[in-house]
């Protein structure tokens, strides 16, 4: 069991910095749809989102807003 586990452990799919970030990014419970491609972290959906509410709001009242 120990050398079948050496074995899994020093075959590195992901050396590229880019492909480690690409898999955390991932869903982990389901990483890809069924076309294959790449479903996105529900929790890094929802931040993106707050973000976004947050610099529109930001862009409104700093640059839409009347100025009294």
């Amino acid at each position: 069991m120990r050398r079948i586990l050496r074995e899994a452990y020093a075959q590195n799919p992901e050396r590229s910095v880019l492909g480690q970030l690409a898999r955390r990014l991932r869903d982990p419970a389901m990483p890809f749809a069924p076309n294959g491609r790449p479903r996105a972290h529900p929790l890094w959906l929802t931040l993106g989102l707050i973000g976004l509410f947050a610099l529109c709001a930001f862009l409104y009242f700093s640059l839409l807003s009347p100025q009294p």
